[in-house]
Parts: C-alpha cells; structure tokens; sequence
C-alpha cells in the first residue's frame, strides 16, 4: 500500500500546488482526476521522490519515502508527461541504455529483458526505429517500457493518453490493463473515461486538494436520479446558469447539451443516467463555488 499523509508543497513563485493531500492507495490501477492546473503532476513528481514537500509523509510498505528516496527508486517506474529522447537512437538501444542505468548489468539477462518489454508494449518489430520518430502512441508505449524496466511494483503514469487517437489510446488502456494487479499503478489523468474504463479506485484533485475518493461505480450512483439534461441554445444556456446548477455543457450532433445536478427535474428538462464524468464536473462545480465563498466572507 501506499501512504501519502498531509503532504504540502509551496513554490518559490507563491503558488501553493499540494494542501494537505493525504490518500490511501492500494494495489491495482487507481485514478487521479483533475483539471490542468490541479496538482496532479506536483503530487506524482513528490511520489516518485522527484521533488521533497514543505510537510507530510510518504509511506509505501514499510519504506518512508522521503527519508529513502533511493530506496523507492529501486521499485519504481515513472512515465512523466513529457520526456525527451536522444534523436538518433534506436528504441532497442536507447532501453539497452536505460536498463543498464537501472542496474542490469549482465547482457544477457539484459537482452532478454529488454526483448521482453518491446515485445509486451508491441514494438519488438519496430526496435531498430529510433523513438523520435515514433508516433505519439508508440512513444507512450515505451515510455511505459521504460518505465517497467527491473519489474518495479509501483508505477505512476502521468497523462498517458493526452493526444492520442482513439486506436493508440484503446491500445494503451490494454496495455495498462496487461500489468495486472500486482502493481501499485497511479493514473493520473484530466481525461474521465480513462479512469472509467481503468480503474477501481479514484480520487479528484482540485486546487491543490482532495476534493472527492472512492470507486467509481459507486460515488456515480450517489447522483443517480439527480442529473438532467436538456438541448439548448448557447444564449439559453447562459440564463440557465443563473438560476440552476448548470454542471456541464457539451456539443452533440451540433446541439448544446446540458446537465443539470438538482433533487427535482427542472421545467423542460428530462432525467439523464448518471455518469462519471457529471461526479466529476459537480465534484469541481461545488468546489469552486465554495471558494468564490470563502472569498467573498
């Protein structure tokens, strides 16, 4: 299991990215929702020992993170949400390189595993391709690669899906879903239907904090018989933001589509199955109604 207890972190330029984060994560895929902005990459780079916390703990097993960062490292993998490439390498050789730089130092135990990892991620025929010509999905594929090099039992993928096309992204989510669960897998993603399709176990990250955690399934039946939709104009969407909580606005077949959280159904407005998405734009839309609050007190 992994631990993350009150963890804070403040930058030098005043922006307060982590307030009191503190979750519970065991094996398995789990999923950090959050917009841009979030901190999902503070926390992910803080896990993986990247950058230390104002305050906090980090705990996985019986290790304290931050006190054995070199420790952690040995039993982790890490795909960021941009890495760079030497130009010119082949995705063979440039694993090669990594895996020696992960402690693999007998070739042939080396060979084998490195065959292995481009077989598992489908780029074993392309091997002698240098990755900087990869498309964006076969780079993400070895990423994780990369990432899953000395079978590491905690991997943290940071926006893994961003800029894929739906082929990539579903080749992808089995790739993710191949790994099992014996792993501690972090999704941390802006992308709902990744961590829909994915993940067991979810939390929501805004403004730095936890705003909601629990399985997907069930915190989407907390607003069953509470969504309703209607199709609107785009000048009629903008009334009905003042007087109903409006939770999301979306295009379909080129018609406006609204969603509204409410106990009743409002005039015009028809009952809508509750998806994680609506969990999620209400989980914001509360919170940041609860901000412009505070501020106004």
């Amino acid at each position: 299991m992994l631990k993350i207890t009150n963890i804070c972190k403040t930058y030098q330029n005043g922006v307060k990215a982590l307030d009191n984060v503190s979750l519970n994560i065991d094996k398995g895929m789990f999923g950090l929702l959050g917009p841009n902005g979030a901190g999902k990459s503070s926390l992910m780079r803080t896990i993986a020992t990247l950058q230390q916390p104002d305050s906090g703990n980090i705990q996985f097993d019986t290790l304290d993170v931050l006190r054995q960062p070199n420790a952690l490292r040995q039993r982790l993998g890490y795909l960021p949400q941009d890495f760079g490439v030497y130009p010119r390498i082949s995705a063979y050789d440039l694993l090669d390189h990594l895996a020696v730089l992960k402690g693999l130092t007998n070739k042939a135990q080396r060979k084998e595993t490195v065959d292995g990892l481009l077989a598992h991620t489908n780029l074993f025929q392309h091997r002698h391709k240098a990755v900087s010509g990869y498309s964006g999905g076969m780079r993400q594929r070895f990423g994780i690669a990369q990432a899953l090099l000395g079978d590491p039992d905690l991997l943290i993928v940071d926006e893994p899906t961003a800029g894929l096309d739906p082929e990539e992204r579903n080749r992808f989510h089995n790739l993710l879903v191949s790994l099992g669960e014996q792993k501690v897998i972090i999704l941390s993603t802006h992308i709902v239907d990744d961590v829909s399709e994915l993940c067991a176990n979810m939390a929501v990250l805004g403004g730095g904090q936890i705003l909601l955690q629990g399985n997907p399934i069930l915190v989407t039946q907390e607003l069953e018989g509470r969504i309703w939709r209607k199709s609107v104009s785009l000048q009629e969407a903008a009334e009905l933001e003042k007087s109903l909580q409006v939770i999301s606005k979306r295009l379909l077949a080129g018609q406006t589509i609204i969603h509204v959280l409410a106990d009743q159904a409002p005039q015009g407005f028809e009952s809508a199955p509750a998806n994680l998405e609506d969990v999620y734009f209400s989980t914001l839309d509360a919170a940041r109604k609860a901000e412009r609050q505070a501020q106004a007190a």
